[in-house]
């Protein structure tokens, strides 16, 4: 009685030791200052891959608004992901509209004929998620490899609904990744940009009222 007692609990301990195994790993929580921004998001991915923060670069809009562009980079062996993050020296125009013109052209520009387009949420603020596949890759033998998969997404951090129905923001966040769905999907989910308040959209009246027309830069340049 007393040896079946002992196989049990041996059987047992192995079943809970193989389970304690079989539980993922926790996502990389991941931090830090980007400029002026304070970025943070979970990698849910057991690879190993670096975070560089690149230096600030300027530039101006085709309608002459100013920006000051800061970029983080997300490197592994097979896989990349780029965040970048605009600041306007002019509140934008940050609806759907405009960041669905952001994702659509920063795909084509990556080889889609046609990307799916989708309307979410990120970091509370609504935002486009867009992707694409590249064709099947031929490996021979008459097998096929699914082609890598490319996924862009952009939102206004600090966009603001006016009263004239009106979206505008200051900064803008963008983002391609040829990471895995389920990583990707996870660092957008948790994706958040914390900013100083003077870089936000003014509050008090829109924008819109000071006669401005620019949609928040129509340039399909994601890094």
């Amino acid at each position: 009685m007393r040896s079946m007692a002992r196989v049990i609990r041996k059987h047992f301990l192995l079943l809970l030791l193989v389970l304690c195994l079989a539980q993922p790993a926790p996502a990389a929580h991941e931090s830090g200052s980007v400029g002026p921004y304070n970025i943070s998001f979970d990698m849910n991915t057991t690879m190993d891959y670096r975070v560089i923060v690149e230096p600030s670069s300027k530039g101006q809009t085709s309608l002459g608004v100013d920006f000051v562009r800061y970029n983080m980079t997300i490197d592994s062996d097979n896989y990349a992901a780029w965040i970048v993050l605009t600041r306007y020296e002019e509140p934008m125009v940050a609806n759907v509209t405009a960041n669905e013109y952001i994702v659509y052209s920063a795909l084509i520009d990556s080889g889609a004929d046609r990307p799916n387009l989708y309307q979410v949420q990120i970091d509370g603020q609504p935002a486009v998620v867009g992707n694409f596949r590249y064709e099947k890759q031929f490996l021979g033998e008459g097998r096929y490899q699914e082609g890598d998969l490319v996924v862009a997404a952009a939102y206004s951090p600090d966009a603001r609904l006016y009263e004239d129905g009106s979206y505008w923001g200051k900064n803008d966040c963008r983002v391609i990744s040829t990471y895995p769905w389920e990583i990707i999907r996870d660092l957008l989910h948790t994706l958040h940009v914390q900013l100083p308040e003077e870089y936000r959209a003014p509050i008090s009246s829109s924008p819109s009222a000071l006669n401005h027309s620019n949609p928040i830069n129509h340039s399909s340049e994601m890094i």
